[in-house]
């Protein structure tokens, strides 16, 4: 019998993204093999563990990718070279983002086979602009609800 897949969890580095904001991941990567071995979990919590494949992805591919506070994240494909994904999280970039037409392509195809689509704080950004949660109820952090309405009250 042939072993599933490993699960695909992508993060999408945009310009300006700050770091807090992908961090999110490391919940995750607490249900990863890895993390189930390392930290010694008991076999009938480590067998249920998973075999996460991470991928971090930004546009071009260029790595390392600067995040806020001077920290920077090796990036491991770009938007070309990346497989269809299961889970996408999209973490805040700066208010002044807006997304190239490459990148909200990308967003577009990823979500059409995603299980979760992941957005945090000003993540929304690039899944608005994507046009991916247009007819879609969705939210952002309070104090940018009337901007979000006035700029796409789709």
């Amino acid at each position: 019998m042939s072993s599933p897949s490993p699960l695909k969890v992508g993060v999408i580095l945009c310009s300006g993204t700050q770091l807090m904001d992908v961090a999110p991941l490391d919940m995750l990567g607490m249900l990863d093999k890895h993390y189930a071995q390392a930290a010694q979990l008991p076999e009938h919590l480590a067998s249920k563990a998973l075999d996460i494949e991470y991928c971090f992805i930004n546009e071009t591919g260029e790595s390392p990718h600067p995040m806020t506070g001077g920290f920077k994240l090796v990036v491991t494909h770009s938007i070309e070279t990346c497989p269809p994904l299961d889970i996408l999280l999209i973490g805040g970039p700066a208010l002044s983002y807006h997304p190239s037409e490459p990148i909200q392509h990308f967003i577009q195809h990823q979500y059409e086979h995603v299980r979760a689509l992941l957005t945090i704080c000003t993540g929304y950004i690039p899944a608005l602009y994507s046009g991916i949660l247009d007819g879609k109820t969705a939210t952002a952090p309070r104090g940018l609800l009337p901007m979000l309405k006035e700029e796409k009250p789709n």
